[in-house]
């Protein structure tokens, strides 16, 4: 396996090296408004591809007898339709990103295509929901259709939204990651991953490329497709530790949703009112983004330390509420 890290490294790096020739001949750039967008200039949005080449080079090796992708602790029996419908919502949020797809077609193709995999991937549905702080578990029956379909719904449009400043998304996609890894889950599959990260989380930083629609679609379907297979196949996770590790994006689409309507506009539209607005006009970028990974992460390290989900919700939520009530109130 030494050779295999050997070839991911040296691939990601010419990535990371060459990703201006690259951007020039995928020619999709992300370019300023003034209003949402801050940036000063067109910024390249190759996140989402860099992710495609990763996997398309993991299942390569892996058809190559390479068992980079089945693991001890949870076998996908179907992983071509991981790779397959990753690459279908990173095709829809590329063309999002160059034509900008209205919110109610982008919705319900994003639907379409869970239903295409619930249809021909029947293990991917949530039959059941079992939880660290109640033995039995709950069989959903006819429901499992439509909590599958919202789970996943809920967490894309939530990363979404999360991805408004620089290093925001993928810092937090290299937390989970690193669960993953922890869990003893597809250890060379999500090393290879966060090789990648962290050499685009360099160059987002320095503004140089961004994920895009099309790398926040792809990567959200993917961990969301891995943490359903996760709790259904193996229990490698309880329904309640997800919930956390999700929850903080989970509050910002629930309350940008509520706020949205009640100005009588659309839910999914953006704005500037997210969390990391609020702040950043005040506290500035680097505040800005430790508050937030401090947010995102508390939730399931104190469940971690406590044992205990509800007090792990509790905190979080106080916390997440105290920022933005704060924020909102404060005159900048």
């Amino acid at each position: 396996m030494i050779n295999y890290f050997i070839i991911i490294s040296l691939i990601n790096f010419l990535l990371f090296i060459y990703y201006r020739p690259l951007s020039k001949y995928y020619n999709l750039f992300d370019y300023p408004d003034f209003k949402r967008k801050l940036h000063f200039k067109p910024v390249s949005v190759l996140g989402g591809l860099y992710i495609q080449i990763n996997l398309l080079i993991i299942l390569i090796l892996n058809s190559s007898g390479t068992n980079i992708i089945n693991d001890n602790i949870l076998i996908l029996n179907n992983e071509f339709y991981l790779f397959f419908f990753t690459f279908l919502f990173y095709f829809l949020g590329f063309y999002d990103d160059k034509y900008a797809i209205k919110p109610n077609i982008k919705l319900f193709l994003m639907s379409f295509l869970v239903f295409l995999l619930m249809y021909f991937d029947s293990s991917i549905l949530i039959n059941n929901l079992s939880f660290s702080f109640w033995e039995q578990k709950i069989n959903l029956g006819n429901y499992s259709y439509f909590l599958t379909l919202l789970c996943f719904l809920l967490f894309i449009n939530a990363f979404n939204m999360l991805d408004g400043i620089n290093g925001q998304a993928s810092s937090y996609l290299i937390f989970i990651f690193v669960i993953f890894i922890l869990k003893n889950m597809y250890i060379y599959f999500f090393f290879t991953l966060l090789i990648c990260l962290i050499l685009f989380l360099i160059l987002n930083f320095k503004n140089k490329s961004f994920l895009g629609d099309n790398g926040t679609l792809s990567l959200s379907f993917l961990v969301s497709y891995i943490f359903i297979k996760s709790n259904q196949v193996n229990n490698a996770f309880y329904a309640d530790e997800i919930f956390l590790i999700m929850c903080i994006p989970g509050y910002e689409l629930l309350r940008l949703a509520i706020e949205r309507i009640m100005r009588k506009r659309h839910p999914f539209i953006g704005d500037n009112n997210h969390i990391h607005h609020l702040l950043l006009k005040n506290l500035g970028f680097k505040k800005t983004y430790f508050i937030i990974q401090f947010l995102l992460i508390i939730p399931y390290l104190l469940f971690l330390i406590e044992k205990n989900f509800f007090v792990s919700v509790l905190i979080s939520l106080l916390l997440y509420s105290l920022l933005i009530f704060f924020f909102k109130k404060k005159k900048i």
